[in-house]
């Protein structure tokens, strides 16, 4: 008899140690903040120019000028969907992380990859190092550069991370 309840002690103390919960968090819906600009001064001037010739040829009623797709925004291999999943995935919370919203934001550079990571808000500084420690991982380092008039550009975006 001793035997037995000391056995459903031990597997009723093991389950309560095994059993300890997750952090649960969530992605925002889409990328926020989505920006382009240029890495340089020369790149922006030959933006600029192209600009210009542009709006110059619609005012003279050209048929075919450069205005058409002159912007190509940054996109992750298989999409942002991917992008989303891969980081979702890439997330290693701690299990005591506070709940709250975190906030990144991603560069992307114009060598096809990300060039900077910002950290904007956070719930604890366990948190930030998880997800920072996410963005280093190669499978969410995949990236298309953007372009503005076939000349490649930075691309800014911000996405949020809810911890529940």
């Amino acid at each position: 008899m001793k035997a037995c309840l000391i056995v459903l002690i031990l597997c009723v103390s093991a389950n309560c140690t095994t059993n300890k919960k997750h952090a649960e968090f969530y992605l925002s819906p889409g990328l926020e903040n989505m920006k382009l600009f240029a890495s340089n001064k020369s790149d922006s001037i030959k933006i600029d120019a192209f600009y210009t010739n542009a709006e110059k040829c619609l005012e003279k009623g050209g048929l075919y000028c450069d205005a058409c797709n002159k912007e190509l925004w940054a996109d992750f291999k298989n999409g942002i969907a991917q992008f989303r999943i891969e980081l979702f995935k890439n997330i290693k919370l701690p299990k005591n992380a506070k709940q709250g919203e975190n906030r990144v934001r991603v560069i992307i550079g114009t060598s096809n990859s990300i060039e900077k990571i910002e950290v904007l808000k956070f719930t604890d500084i366990n948190t930030k190092n998880a997800i920072e420690k996410a963005f280093e991982q190669h499978e969410l380092n995949t990236w298309t550069s953007a372009k503005i008039y076939v000349i490649p550009v930075n691309q800014q975006f911000e996405i949020s991370n809810y911890v529940k």
